[in-house]
C-alpha cells in the first residue's frame, strides 16, 4: 500500500488539562510534539475534563466513535502515555491486519467473567490477581528517558481482555458490527466490558509490541472494584 492510500491515525485521548498546556503537561502531548509532523497522528482531545462535569471515558470515546471520519483507524489512550515509536501509524496498520481489537498488554485463558485482564474479585468482592492466566504484552511505566520496561509475556499474542491503557481499532468495524462502550463504566472497567462485547462479535483480540511509556502503574481501588462489580452483575445477567 502506498504512504499516500494508507489509513490515518487518530488518538482518542481525554485530559484535565486545558488544551494549551496539553503539548507541555502531559506524557501524550510531549511524545506527540518530539514525533516529525508528518508522521505524527491526529489527535481527537477533550481538554479540562475535571470538576462536577467530568465526562466518563466511555461516553468520549462513543463520541469519537460516532464523529470520526469513515475509514480512520482510532486509538483510545490515556494522556499519561508517551509514545516512543515515530513510525506509530505504521505499526498500527501492521496490527490491525492481524486482530481488530489491538492493546499493549493482556491475557489469555481469562475465565469468562473475570473482570480484569490480570485481577479479579474473590467472592467477598476483594481484590485477587490471577496468575493462572497466560499474560502478553510489555510496558514502561513513570519515566520515559528511563526504559526498563516490564514484560509480561509475549506480544504479539492473541488475547481474551487488554489493558485500556491503549486500544486500537477500525473505525468502520466498530461501526458496522455495532461495538460501543459502555457508559455506565466511566473510568474503571470499560477497557474489558469492550473485549467482552467484541468478543461477542467474533472479533479478535491481541497484544501487539508497540513501545510506549505509562505515567501511572495503574490503580485498583474501591471505584475500581464497584465497577468490576457491576461488570460482573452484567455479565451474568447475559448468560443463558
Amino acid at each position: 500500500m502506498k504512504a499516500k492510500e494508507q489509513a490515518q491515525v487518530v488518538l482518542v485521548s481525554a485530559s484535565q488539562q486545558p488544551a494549551r498546556h496539553f503539548p507541555r503537561a502531559t506524557l501524550l502531548g510531549r511524545s506527540l510534539q518530539a514525533m516529525p509532523e508528518t508522521m505524527r497522528p491526529r489527535l481527537m482531545l477533550l481538554a479540562d475534563n475535571n470538576g462536577s462535569e467530568v465526562t466518563g471515558l466511555a461516553e468520549f470515546y462513543n463520541r469519537a466513535i460516532d464523529q470520526l471520519p469513515a475509514g480512520v483507524m482510532v486509538v483510545f489512550l490515556h494522556d499519561d502515555v508517551y509514545l516512543h515509536d515515530w513510525t506509530f501509524a505504521f505499526q498500527i496498520q501492521q496490527a490491525l491486519s492481524v486482530f481488530d481489537l489491538v492493546g499493549v498488554v493482556g491475557a489469555a485463558a481469562v475465565p469468562h467473567g473475570q473482570p480484569g485482564w490480570w485481577y479479579g474479585l474473590t467472592a467477598e468482592g476483594t481484590l485477587q490477581r490471577n496468575d493462572a492466566v497466560v499474560r502478553s504484552g510489555s510496558i514502561n511505566h513513570f519515566d520515559p528517558t528511563l526504559v526498563r520496561p516490564d514484560v509480561y509475556g509475549p506480544a504479539p499474542m492473541a488475547c481474551d481482555l487488554l489493558d485500556g491503557v491503549f486500544l486500537a481499532a477500525r473505525i468502520d468495524h466498530l461501526r458496522q458490527s455495532g461495538v460501543r462502550f459502555d457508559p455506565q463504566f466511566r473510568f474503571h472497567c470499560y477497557d474489558s466490558d469492550l473485549c467482552y462485547t467484541a468478543r461477542s462479535r467474533g472479533w479478535r483480540l491481541g497484544t501487539w509490541p508497540i513501545p510506549l511509556t505509562h505515567g501511572s502503574p495503574g490503580g485498583f481501588d474501591r471505584a475500581w472494584i464497584s465497577a468490576a462489580q457491576s461488570l460482573q452483575a452484567k455479565l451474568a445477567s447475559a448468560e443463558p
